[in-house]
């Protein structure tokens, strides 16, 4: 089967679905592809432009529309469901698939009314990251991600680190550097809430990081049991006070690792239903 990978070719969300994921596919990839001849399907990533539906359709190729984080932001993240899924039946209509790829079960769900197949397909871990070394003092908590996502929780996270001694770190250089890792965001939204994908989770599994996450359907659906939950100040004190002592550290990376989803297991899962379709 030859398979295009394909959309507008930035972003992290790009490096992950459309670069990393389509080399483990053994696709071609071409952002923004200016030629489509010779493909069974085209894989398109997040949001698409226009001239490249066209290119796509003019040819008969059929699409596979992986829509992750696709939804229009900052603005989108604080739509409840209605107007997320008035918005989303635009782009559907716009981008016309043939099957769809969700970032979470939640999202997968959502999308059952536009009767064509739809694959659950969640974030597999950076590559080639190194394992934390779980130090025996908690020294450095860190967030990866846009600033702008934690404006509220930023001031919480930094009071919670200074009256412990603790550092706290937006985008560390890696996640080893941290002794934990915290996935919260300000924005409460349907989209973020339940379309968001478990990327910081599967990094945190990768590398074996303790990890404090709010409780999104991508966080929960992806989690192995050795996650600490926090949505309230109150609780991520409690959280923090549970990932003291190195040895409750360690247990909890065993944990992590052993659920650590891997490039190679997603993509083995994608080429199975890439198969069973038929256009």
């Amino acid at each position: 089967m030859r398979v295009l990978v394909t959309g507008r070719g930035t972003g992290g969300s790009w490096t992950i679905r459309g670069q990393q994921l389509g080399e483990a596919l053994g696709a071609t990839i071409d952002p923004n592809a200016n030629s489509v001849k010779g493909f069974d399907l085209a894989i398109v990533v997040k949001r698409p432009r226009a001239d490249l539906l066209e290119r796509l359709r003019h040819r008969g190729t059929p699409i596979v529309w992986d829509m992750v984080d696709f939804w229009p932001q900052p603005e989108g993240n604080n739509w409840e469901r209605d107007v997320l899924m008035g918005w989303l039946r635009d782009e559907v209509n716009r981008v016309q698939p043939a099957a769809l790829v969700a970032a979470t079960k939640a999202m997968a769900k959502d999308c059952v009314e536009f009767n064509v197949p739809v694959l659950y397909l969640p974030h597999h871990a950076r590559p080639d990251q190194l394992r934390n070394p779980i130090r025996k003092l908690v020294q450095a908590v860190g967030y990866e991600g846009g600033p702008q996502y934690v404006a509220k929780w930023g001031p919480v996270l930094e009071e919670q680190c200074r009256r412990r001694g603790w550092r706290f770190v937006i985008n560390p250089s890696s996640l080893d550097t941290l002794d934990i890792v915290v996935a919260v965001r300000d924005q409460k939204g349907y989209a973020p809430r339940n379309w968001k994908s478990n990327v910081k989770l599967a990094n945190a599994q990768s590398t074996g990081t303790p990890c404090v996450l709010a409780r999104e359907q991508g966080y929960l659906e992806a989690a192995c049991g050795a996650e600490e939950w926090a949505d309230t100040v109150e609780e991520l004190n409690d959280a923090f006070d549970k990932l003291l002592e190195q040895n409750t550290r360690q247990i909890v990376q065993r944990h992590l690792i052993s659920a650590a989803p891997t490039i190679e297991g997603m993509a083995t899962r994608y080429q199975a239903w890439l198969r069973q379709l038929s256009f």
